[in-house]
């Protein structure tokens, strides 16, 4: 039988729920399934490593402690920004997920406004996960060697790796 290991495609079923109970994937009632490919890159590192070694139908519940999965919550990453850097028609409020129209990258998640006072946005910079412990429940689905398809795409990332380590 097939264990996760690399370049094998996995397909589980999982749940993820913060510390307080609230349910990030998943719901208690019914799971959501998860695909990739394992060894290159698709998920959170310390997620991936927990899985490393499971095979068809293992079931397993684990945390990956805050400071494993998005770090701690930073207060300096709260920053004020000019009303300018929305769109004059755009409603904002507290609470609001927002991506500035000038940020010099894209975010890779969307910012959280804080505060609306004027022409002062407070934006929270933070990962939504940021200080979070992450509660998983997993049960794999399916392990088997990836096709040469499902690799493709994924190539560049596994050169780039073969290359960092091979200077190591």
């Amino acid at each position: 039988m097939a264990i996760i290991a690399q370049d094998q495609y996995v397909e589980l079923e999982y749940r993820l729920r913060l510390e307080d109970g609230e349910w990030i994937r998943g719901t208690a009632q019914a799971p959501e399934l998860l695909t990739f490919v394992a060894g290159c890159g698709e998920l959170l590192p310390a997620l991936e490593r927990r899985l490393w070694g499971l095979q068809e139908n293992d079931s397993l519940e684990f945390i990956i402690p805050a400071a494993e999965a998005f770090g701690a919550y930073d207060p300096e990453n709260v920053q004020v920004w000019s009303r300018k850097s929305f769109p004059p028609e755009m409603d904002l409020s507290p609470g609001q997920k927002v991506v500035p129209a000038n940020l010099p990258f894209p975010p890779e998640f969307p910012l959280t406004v804080k505060e609306v006072n004027g022409d002062r946005i407070i934006l929270d910079m933070n990962h939504p996960l940021a200080g979070h412990d992450l509660h998983y429940e997993v049960r794999t689905i399916l392990v088997r060697p990836a096709t040469p398809a499902e690799l493709e795409p994924l190539k560049q990332c596994k050169s780039c790796r073969e290359e960092i380590e091979g200077r190591a």
